[in-house]
């Protein structure tokens, strides 16, 4: 009898977290600018509103980027196993991470600061 009831809190745990991560997906609110992080360090700041391709060369390597319809991809890398080229366009959530060549694509909106901390 207790494992029944184990079974149906563990899913009603499991149904409030998969609701909550669906909410935040729904509400991600598109950024509007891409930052390229090169080895921890800001390398440049792109608008997602235009239309280009960008190659990030670095002493590891080389990534492709381009930006089409509000969104950037990596197109090409030299890196061997191609995880940031298989992320495919995004404009929010997760940065897009080529670990071998160290680059990073970070989403940013141009409103400025975000929080205040007192």
């Amino acid at each position: 009898m207790k494992t029944k009831h184990w079974i149906l809190v563990l899913a009603a745990v499991f149904l409030l977290l998969a609701g909550t991560v669906l909410v935040q997906h729904l509400t991600a609110k598109p950024a509007a600018q891409a930052e390229i992080w090169v080895d921890g360090e800001l390398f440049r700041t792109l608008e997602l509103s235009e239309p280009q391709n960008l190659r990030v060369e670095t002493e590891r390597g080389w990534n492709e980027l381009e930006i089409r319809d509000g969104k950037i991809s990596v197109t090409a890398a030299s890196c061997p196993d191609a995880d940031c080229v298989r992320c495919g366009a995004k404009n929010s959530g997760a940065p897009i991470v080529c670990l071998p060549n160290r680059v990073s694509v970070r989403f940013s909106d141009d409103a400025g600061v975000d929080g205040v901390v007192r």
